[in-house]
């Protein structure tokens, strides 16, 4: 690939291969694309779009047993009542939370566990800590014996992995 100059009006500084700013200007330009971004999701075109895709995912997409589940009365009591418990506090990093990051999870998978209603098998995680949670356990999932694995890992033993996942981002 050939080197250009930055896209940036007045900059002359040659990008590396694959960008079309320099890193001073690349920077600058991934913040306006957030506020693009952030300004874009709360507009009201966004919210009925993302409402809609929830409803089709729910209804072809999503696990029917989980679809149930997450929608009954009394997971939805549970959850609340972890909410509250937990301060809207992230159990692996101890970040509070906005109430659109979070996610209310199953320390051993609901698909493993005894009873999914146990509050001391729950705790709340930021939207990234759960997906990265999610990825590690179909990882392990996919070994040999790796349901049995995933009965067995403690809290602090998902704290230690997901904490450590940042740092090596």
């Amino acid at each position: 690939m050939r080197t250009h100059e930055c896209y940036q009006r007045g900059c002359h500084v040659l990008c590396k291969p694959g960008h079309d700013w320099c890193s001073k200007h690349e920077q600058l330009h991934k913040q306006e694309q957030l506020k693009r971004l952030a300004k874009y999701h709360r507009t009201d075109q966004y919210k009925q779009y993302h409402k809609q895709w929830q409803r089709e995912y729910n209804k072809y997409d999503r696990d029917p047993i989980a679809n149930k589940f997450y929608h009954s009365p009394q997971w939805t009591k549970v959850r609340d009542y972890v909410k509250r418990r937990d301060l809207m506090i992230d159990g692996s990093t101890g970040r509070a939370l906005s109430d659109h990051d979070y996610i209310v999870d199953h320390i051993i998978p609901r698909r493993y566990c005894c009873d999914p209603y146990d509050a001391d098998n729950l705790w709340l995680l930021s939207r990234r800590q759960h997906n990265r949670k999610t990825q590690i356990e179909q990882a392990i999932e996919a070994k040999p014996s790796g349901i049995n694995k995933l009965r067995h890992i403690s809290k602090k033993t998902w704290k230690r992995w997901l904490n450590e996942s940042i740092k090596n981002d």
